[in-house]
């Protein structure tokens, strides 16, 4: 299971452009399957699944 919980915030960090390295997200889903990913809320609404190796947490 992953490390981080619904409501976390995080940022991405794989290497693709949608969404872009560096974008704040919220956690949204966390399945228990680390196959089955993240689910990602970026800021303007748009919803993502994400694996968990693309996140960071979001710098304090």
């Amino acid at each position: 299971m992953s490390a981080y919980q619904p409501g976390d915030r995080v940022h991405t960090a794989t290497g693709d452009r949608d969404p872009a390295d560096g974008t704040p997200v919220t956690a949204k889903r966390v399945y228990p399957d680390p196959a089955h990913g993240i689910d990602i809320t970026l800021d303007d609404g748009h919803t993502f699944n994400i694996l968990a190796s693309g996140l960071e947490p979001e710098d304090t």
